[in-house]
Parts: C-alpha cells; structure tokens; sequence
C-alpha cells in the first residue's frame, strides 16, 4: 500500500504506506489523498487504496486524474503546470540549481518543481537524484509527520487502546 484515506464518523484520515528521504514526494502523496476528500470520493465508501505511487502511476481512473489535479493545484497552483525547460540535457546537479532558482519567481517548492518536470518528461531518475541536492539531506519524513500528527490527535478522546495502538504503529513515544 502506498497510501490510503478513510472515512469514520465523517471525519477523515490519510495513511502513508512509504517512507520518503525528501518532503516532495510525501506533500503529493498527501495532497493526492486529500484531493479524494475534496472531490468527494469516499462519499459511497469508507476508504480508498492507492496501492501504487500516484505521481508516477499511468493506469488510473477518473477519480485519481481529479486527484491529481487537486494535488497539483495544491502544490503549484495550477492543476496542470506548465514546465518548461531550456535544454534538454541536465544532470541532477543541474536540475537542482535550476528549479532552487525558479522556486522563489514561481512561489513552487523546488522539490516539487523537479518532480512535475519529471512527470512531464518522463526523468524520474533524474528528479530523484536532484532532490539529493535540492534539500540538505535526507531524513525520515515519516517521523516529522507523525510528530505532527500526534499534536493534532484528542488521545483522550480515541480511547486507551486506540492510543496504544497508534502510538506503536506511529512509532516513537513522546
């Protein structure tokens, strides 16, 4: 599983099934998910899978094109960005120093400038490396979200074994 939403008592809660070394992948990952929110795709279901990546997925339905759209919309401002390069041959050092210097002029993380280029061309490996340069380094990004998730969660509220079980499945304890 890649990601998933779910639906209890009209409240939402997205899943993350993948650890990420860089926030970019993670923040469309999430806007995807909560684009099914937005577009009211768990209005006849209590969850939805995505058990593939959905930023580089090609098979997917009309409900993840609108997911998509909305992450994109999210992220960039628009629902389809439009990427421009002036060349077509760049290294990952390259690309790095290219979209760190348009992310200020398009108000765009520049991580995430290099993953719609490579979803526009097709340069996943490419943007992948870049994204060693973009950012200091990698890091779990899975713990600065369930850090900040675990500050947004009533613990009273959802009980005790609820909490045990969260606190094990988020990982480390406060």
């Amino acid at each position: 599983m890649h990601a998933m939403v779910v639906k209890v008592d009209g409240r939402y809660a997205v899943l993350l099934g993948r650890e990420a070394s860089y926030p970019a992948p993670l923040a469309f990952t999430l806007a995807h998910e909560l684009g099914h929110v937005a577009r009211g795709h768990l209005s006849d279901a209590p969850a939805l899978v995505d058990l593939k990546d959905p930023a580089t997925a090609t098979d997917g339905d009309a409900q993840e094109k609108e997911a998509d759209e909305f992450a994109l919309s999210v992220l960039t401002g628009s629902s389809n960005p439009t990427i421009i390069t002036t060349t077509h041959s760049y290294n990952a050092p390259t690309l790095a120093a290219a979209v760190i210097r348009a992310a200020g002029q398009y108000s765009i993380e520049p991580g995430t400038l290099a993953l719609c280029l490579a979803h526009r061309e097709g340069t996943w490996a490419r943007a992948m490396a870049a994204l060693k340069f973009i950012y200091e380094g990698p890091r779990p990004i899975s713990r600065e979200i369930n850090s900040l998730a675990k500050t947004q969660i009533d613990w009273q509220e959802i009980g005790y074994e609820n909490s045990e079980y969260l606190h094990n499945v988020m990982g480390e304890r406060d």
